[in-house]
């Protein structure tokens, strides 16, 4: 399995949509499990109108006892589309409350037979609310940084505590908002590695914001970047590393797949195993799905989008 955390040092760079975007777009034949970590609290739950049947609250007071990696999936949601997801708390108050039980739950999410992309959103001072467990087990950290002067003169004061928290695994720049300083230059002013800017996509933003409806979400260059992004990561599809982990499953073309004119309404979690195995959809099917009922009939539940989130 392959752990990647995904984090900002300051301000809201877009944490969470990009987190979105690359679980939904995970190879085909991998499964994936999106976590929400940050210690301000989730927002996927209130954005697609959800009551949370789990998440972390749960999760966490299950490890109180004993927590075996199949046991997290009992705390798991499905998001529209079928994109498995572990709500996250609503607030620091949680956060601080729960921190002792995170070595417990990082370690059955780190043993997971699958991968798993964790939001921890902005790190809190000395790598607080769980971040120092999380990035103990991540095989790589992706930071996205505003592209702007004082948010880069801001991560170079934080680069060289992540990278001894980080012991040699990945470490992984990703600039957003309006490019003043190209990733080259980026690459050369920090001595990281530095991926292509996250693109300025609002519709497929407030599409994965349920906020309005995109026909081929998977299409957006929001999407087509996380694509990117995965492959960048050394992440691959299984059917490119396994031939025959895919054999039997039907064309998407004949089974899953959404109309233009349509989207695919939120799973029945009981269609789904207990421990949320591969069901054949590919990452085209998940990404669609993503575009709610609430979105294509111009209802929003929950907050107001807020730029940046």
């Amino acid at each position: 399995m392959t752990l990647i955390a995904l984090a900002s040092i300051k301000g809201s760079p877009g944490v969470t949509t990009a987190a979105l975007a690359m679980a939904a777009s995970w190879p085909a034949g991998r499964r994936v499990l999106l976590v929400e970590a940050d210690p301000f609290g989730g927002d996927l739950a209130p954005r697609y109108g959800t009551a949370a049947t789990g998440g972390l609250a749960s999760l966490f007071a299950a490890a109180r006892r004993s927590l075996r990696p199949e046991d997290v999936w009992d705390h798991v949601d499905h998001l529209p589309g079928g994109l498995p997801v572990l709500f996250g708390l609503t607030g620091m108050h949680q956060a601080v409350a729960n921190e002792k039980a995170w070595p417990v739950v990082v370690d059955a999410l780190g043993d997971q037979d699958g991968d798993v992309v964790v939001d921890v959103g902005r790190l809190l001072p000395n790598l607080g609310g769980g971040v120092r467990e999380v990035l103990a087990r991540a095989d790589a950290l992706v930071v996205l940084c505003e592209s702007t002067l004082e948010a880069i003169v801001h991560l170079r004061e934080a680069l060289p505590a992540l990278v001894a928290e980080l012991r040699s695994r990945r470490l992984v720049v990703v600039p957003t908002g309006s490019v003043r300083f190209s990733p080259a230059d980026i690459e050369r002013t920090l001595q990281v590695e530095v991926f292509p800017s996250v693109p300025d996509d609002p519709e497929a933003a407030a599409a994965l914001a349920n906020r309005r409806a995109v026909k081929k979400l998977e299409k957006t260059r929001l999407l087509k970047w996380a694509n990117e992004a995965i492959a960048a990561l050394g992440i691959e599809s299984m059917s490119d590393a396994e031939p025959d982990a895919l054999a039997g499953i039907e064309d998407p073309a004949d089974a899953n797949s959404v109309d233009d004119d349509s989207i695919q309404p939120p799973l029945d979690m009981e269609e789904h195993s207990a421990i949320g195995l591969d069901d054949g959809r590919r990452p085209s099917d998940i990404a669609d799905g993503l575009v709610g009922e609430a979105a294509m009939a111009g209802v929003v539940s929950g907050p107001t989008w807020e730029v940046g989130r």
